[in-house]
């Protein structure tokens, strides 16, 4: 149980961090687009940032179903 913990912990601190530097590093960038969801559409932001966020949306859920799927008392082990 520790060691799913402790992988959920750096999947989610690592996406956070993932997140601040793509809002610190968008900021100033001029070609911004929308999406068109299908009920409206979104501010324009920067196409890094869009990039990014899907990025990061991705590598959270990779992230939880590697936890999810790893048993209780399975660990991986170094070769």
């Amino acid at each position: 149980m520790f060691f799913r913990l402790k992988l959920l912990t750096l999947n989610i601190s690592t996406a956070i961090f993932l997140i601040l530097f793509l809002c610190l590093g968008s900021q100033n960038l001029e070609k911004k687009y929308s999406l068109d969801l299908i009920i409206n559409k979104t501010v324009d932001l920067p196409i890094g940032f869009l990039m990014g966020t899907s990025f990061t949306l991705g590598l959270i859920s990779g992230g939880l179903t590697s936890v999810l799927i790893i048993k209780n008392n399975q660990t991986i082990k170094p070769r």
